[in-house]
C-alpha cells in the first residue's frame, strides 16, 4: 500500500513539472570524468528517458563524481528530475548503493566548484529511486549533480558501504520558467516592482523589491522616515512637549508677522507728511511795522492826533497827500 501511494505522489508531481519547461535540453554540459567517449555528458540533456545503457553518461569509479548543465542563463526552476539506469536487474542493487548519498546544487556561477551555490536536494535517509523529482524552486543558472565517499561528511544511508561512486546519468530534467515569467505554462509576467524580475515560478511572489517598494507582490509604497539622533540617555519628548513647542513657534511668527507690519505702517506715514509739508508756503510776516517798532497804536495817536483830517481835506493837503 505505501509503495502504491509513493507512486502515486511521484506521479503527480511528474504531471505538474511537465506543464513547465525543460530548460536543460541539449544544453552545454560537463563531467568530472568520462569511463569511455560514448559516456559523454550530453546523454543527460538528449530528453531521451528510456534508462537504457546506451543513453546514459557515466564517469569512472572515484571518491568524487559530479555532472553540471549550463542552463544559459539565470533560469526560475521549479523542480528537477533524475532518470539512473534500468536495464539489469541483476545489477541494479550495485548501481543503487553507488548513487545513494548524492546531491543536487544550483548556482549562478561554477567559480565555488561543485557544491557551491545552494542546495537543492541530499540523499541521506535511504537508497535512491530509479527516478525521481525533487520540488526545488531555486533561481540559477547551473545544475550540478554530485557524490562523494570522502569519509563522515558523505552522510550515507546506513546500508550503504561501498567507498568510491559513480554518475551514470540517463537523463537529468529541470523544469522551470525564464526569469520574468511565472505559473504553469509560464505566461504569467512577474510583478513590474521585482528586483531583476526575479519571481517564485509558482506563485510570482517577489524574491527582493525594488526601492520604494514592498510587499509579497512589491505592491506597496514605503515611506521614509528621518532619524534625527539624540543624545546619550537624554528622553525622546513626550506629546506634551512638542505640543508647546508647535504653540510658542506659531505665537512667535504672529508676533514677528505684527512687529513688521506696524513698522512698514510708521514709515508710510512719515514719508506722507514729509510731502505734505513739502507743499505748504511760507509764512507770512506777522504784525505791520508798528508792530516790528514795538509801538502801541494808542501811543501813535496821542502823538499824531492833530495831524488827523477827513479825506477830502487830505486831498486837497499837498503834504498830506503824500502820506
Amino acid at each position: 500500500m505505501l509503495n502504491i501511494t509513493l507512486i502515486f505522489f511521484v506521479s503527480v508531481i511528474f504531471e505538474l513539472s511537465q506543464t513547465y519547461e525543460n530548460l536543460a535540453v541539449n544544453r552545454k554540459t560537463e563531467q568530472s570524468s568520462i569511463s569511455e567517449q560514448s559516456k559523454h555528458s550530453g546523454l543527460a540533456v538528449d530528453n531521451n528517458t528510456d534508462q537504457r545503457v546506451s543513453s546514459c553518461m557515466r564517469t569512472n569509479l572515484e571518491q568524487e563524481v559530479w555532472w553540471r548543465v549550463d542552463l544559459g542563463e539565470i533560469k526560475s526552476i521549479y523542480d528537477i528530475q533524475v532518470f539512473y539506469r534500468n536495464d539489469s536487474d541483476a545489477n541494479v542493487k550495485t548501481r543503487v548503493d553507488y548513487h545513494a548519498g548524492f546531491a543536487l546544487y544550483i548556482s549562478n556561477t561554477k567559480c565555488d566548484g561543485p557544491t557551491g551555490g545552494q542546495l537543492c536536494y541530499k540523499n541521506d535517509d535511504g537508497e535512491p529511486p530509479l527516478q525521481s523529482d525533487h520540488i526545488c524552486q531555486i533561481h540559477g543558472r547551473y545544475v550540478t549533480y554530485y557524490n562523494e565517499r570522502t569519509g563522515s561528511g558523505s552522510n550515507l544511508p546506513p546500508s550503504v558501504v561501498n567507498t568510491v561512486t559513480i554518475a551514470e546519468l540517463c537523463e537529468v530534467q529541470v523544469f522551470g520558467c525564464s526569469t520574468g515569467v511565472f505559473g504553469d505554462d509560464c505566461a504569467e509576467p512577474c510583478p513590474q516592482n521585482c528586483r531583476d524580475d526575479l519571481c517564485k515560478v509558482e506563485t510570482g511572489v517577489c524574491l527582493q523589491c525594488v526601492d520604494g517598494w514592498k510587499g509579497e507582490f512589491c505592491n506597496q509604497t514605503t515611506t521614509v522616515f528621518i532619524s534625527v539622533p539624540q543624545p546619550i540617555g537624554s528622553q525622546p519628548p513626550s506629546n506634551y512637549t512638542v505640543f508647546i513647542a508647535i504653540v510658542f513657534g506659531v505665537i512667535l511668527m504672529f508676533l514677528v508677522v505684527v512687529i513688521v507690519a506696524l513698522l512698514k505702517s510708521k514709515s508710510s506715514k512719515s514719508h506722507v507728511n514729509a510731502a505734505y509739508q513739502g507743499t505748504l508756503p511760507a509764512e507770512e510776516s506777522q504784525g505791520s511795522n508798528y508792530a516790528t517798532l514795538n509801538l502801541e497804536p494808542t501811543f501813535l495817536g496821542h502823538q499824531y492826533g492833530h495831524l488827523e483830517t477827513s479825506n477830502a481835506s487830505r486831498s486837497s493837503h499837498p503834504y498830506l497827500s503824500v502820506l
